[in-house]
């Protein structure tokens, strides 16, 4: 390995090529934590060059480490050399000399003659940075040639005319392109009678005074290790990306074309940056989505907890598990790709779940309740059942219903979480261990059911109701797990109607949560002497006194009496403007009181044990 502390200008000066290999991550340089910070380090650099005026040493800027590895080249092509680590900064350096060289050209015009003379000097030495002088190849005219996700932007800032400023089409790398074509543009205009210093200046700044130790590795180095080392501490590197790198990288050592393989199987993850690398969850443990999902998938090929801090390591263990249980002791790299896209699909329908069937229904709430180390297990479900659509619905439906029926009850129950991760890689190996799909419901209901009593207890129905009856729900569960109650509730009681028209669907979460005894009750609802104001507070928050209702229906109702013979009545009023059957229902009580909230807290209690059904001593309780 060859270091060389060298300028911008010797990097890109003289013909050659800086290709980015397919491991590499696509460009994710933002303004605030990257264009910002090296936009002020020129600048400052610049603003030396101007007051030296030529006659005192002036310090470089040290713009950090690139690692290169010398490739072969065919005869009449340039030299390649590829890009093991610093493709973010080359990149951005090419877009900087862009933006300058088309600022400088653009002031040509209306300057004075001599002006003129030295912004076409500048400009001239910036374009000898940025483009390989006639190249017929239209790849090779480029000094660095980025990763396929991003040579359409690259092309697309590289080869424009320098007439417009803003480039949208050219996404990230073209938002680059305009702030620092602005950048520069403030610094050339900052005073108009030093125009031509300040051309030279510039030029002379990025070519000569930026500066970078560029690392050349020989035939002995390992372009893999020393990626992997130079990213380990502190850099913005995902542990997705060293995953990808090192897959790439294997199958280019085993004699694959790795083109096709990362089109076909990894290129969604770097396409859709929006969506793989937005950041979930919350705080500290807030990463990016796809090394959330390659998180669950490894411990769902393992059947193990991983964590997220190890998450390159367990895969580097788990290929080598790989590698040592394979008959010629390589890696099938295409096979475990194609697992890699296929389960990235159905961690996409677990995320996103988008029609209505049982088993999106199953998510959508598993989702409210805000529970996620289950997912490694719908993975290993929906990849199990993937082509067994008969199976799916008498097997798969059951099992996610049963999880959701344990999941529910503990909630209403309040029983703690703690124990899930560890449940979670219980139920991953019951899985994996049983062959039989017939069997499977058994095999995964026997590791939900618990010990009577015991933290991992699945409530049976006696304590569930117990809990439904007499629990406070009104802030004490969350908006949205109340409203997910009684959505479900108004599902089953649809279902059940047979004989009703259809419902038309829509937004359960753009509904309110409504007290029938509204929370100002002193007016309408004097307190029976045989109740306490605070069996009251009990029964005002409880089940039996919520109910759905849309915005504007709300705040008409709200504080109203539940019977009026001058004005608006509850009663009445949800009679004749709700649709929902929860309302329907409550017509039938002449008054609205504490007994009347207790009935109907049994009569939802009764469809609620339905929906989410007790550990049944026979499984075939659970299917049909």
């Amino acid at each position: 390995m060859q270091p060389n502390y060298i300028s911008v200008g010797q990097v890109f000066g003289g013909p050659g090529r800086l290709t980015v290999p397919l491991f590499q991550r696509p460009y994710v340089w933002s303004k605030e934590e990257q264009w910002l910070p090296l936009w002020q380090d020129v600048s400052d650099l610049l603003d030396r060059i101007l007051k030296s005026g030529g006659n005192s040493p002036i310090a470089s800027h040290f713009l950090g480490t690139v690692v290169l590895e010398q490739k072969p080249n065919a005869i009449g092509t340039l030299p390649r050399r590829e890009i093991i680590d610093g493709q973010q900064r080359l990149t951005t350096l090419q877009i900087l000399l862009k933006a300058a060289e088309h600022e400088l050209k653009a002031r040509m015009l209306g300057a004075s003659e001599d002006n003129a003379l030295h912004l076409q000097a500048a400009t001239q030495q910036i374009a000898m940075m940025c483009e390989n002088q006639a190249q017929v190849v239209v790849e090779e005219r480029f000094k660095v040639w980025p990763t396929n996700e991003d040579r359409a932007a690259f092309q697309a800032v590289m080869l424009s005319d320098g007439l417009a400023v803003y480039l949208p089409h050219a996404g990230q790398l073209g938002s680059a392109y305009s702030f620092f074509r602005e950048k520069i543009a403030e610094h050339l205009s900052k005073d108009v009678s030093t125009t031509a210093e300040r051309a030279k200046g510039l030029a002379a700044g990025l070519r000569d005074y930026v500066k970078l130790i560029v690392l050349d590795l020989d035939a002995t180095d390992e372009p893999q290790a020393i990626f992997e080392t130079l990213n380990a501490h502190g850099t913005p590197l995902l542990p997705s990306d060293l995953i990808k790198n090192w897959l790439l990288w294997e199958a280019s050592k085993q004699r694959l074309d790795p083109a096709p393989l990362y089109l076909e199987h990894w290129k969604q993850f770097d396409s859709n940056q929006s969506y793989w690398r937005q950041k979930v969850g919350v705080g500290h443990a807030a990463r990016p989505r796809v090394d959330t999902f390659l998180q669950n998938w490894i411990a769902k090929e393992t059947t193990e907890q991983v964590s997220a801090k190890h998450l390159y390591d367990r895969f580097l263990r788990h290929m080598d598990s790989l590698r040592s249980g394979s008959a010629d002791g390589r890696i099938d790299v295409k096979a475990v790709m194609e697992i890699i896209q296929r389960n990235a699909e159905h961690f996409r329908r677990i995320d996103q779940p988008l029609s209505d069937s049982r088993f999106d229904v199953f998510l959508r709430r598993l989702g409210t309740l805000d529970i996620v180390v289950f997912h490694p297990v719908l993975l290993a479900l929906l990849d199990r059942f993937r082509d067994k659509k008969d199976a799916e619905s008498k097997v798969l439906i059951p099992v996610v219903c049963a999880l959701e029926s344990y999941l529910v009850r503990r909630m209403v129950c309040g029983f703690q979480t703690r124990g899930y991760g560890g449940l979670s890689i219980e139920l991953l190996r019951a899985i994996e261990s049983e062959v039989d799909d017939a069997a499977l419901l058994t095999a995964t209901t026997n590791v939900l059911r618990g010990t009577y009593g015991s933290t991992d207890w699945w409530p049976d129905d006696n304590y569930f109701m117990r809990s439904w009856c007499d629990k406070r729900f009104y802030n004490v569960l969350r908006r949205e797990r109340v409203v997910m109650l009684l959505r479900a509730i108004e599902e089953q009681y649809i279902a059940e109607n047979r004989y009703g028209e259809p419902v038309l669907h829509f937004d359960f979460s753009k509904l309110q949560i409504e007290h029938v005894m509204p929370q100002k009750w002193q007016d309408h609802w004097p307190l029976p002497a045989d109740i306490s104001a605070d069996a009251r507070e009990i029964s005002l928050h409880g089940i039996g006194n919520l109910t759905l209702l849309s915005g504007a229906l709300n705040p008409a109702l709200s504080n109203a009496p539940w019977e009026s013979e001058t004005g608006v009545a509850k009663r009445s009023g949800l009679a004749e403007h709700s649709k929902l059957e929860l309302n329907l229902k409550l017509k039938v009580y002449p008054d609205w009181n504490e007994p009347a909230i207790k009935t109907r807290a049994l009569e939802l209690f009764d469809v609620a044990k339905k929906v989410w059904m007790a550990c049944p001593a026979n499984v075939t309780e659970m299917v049909g």
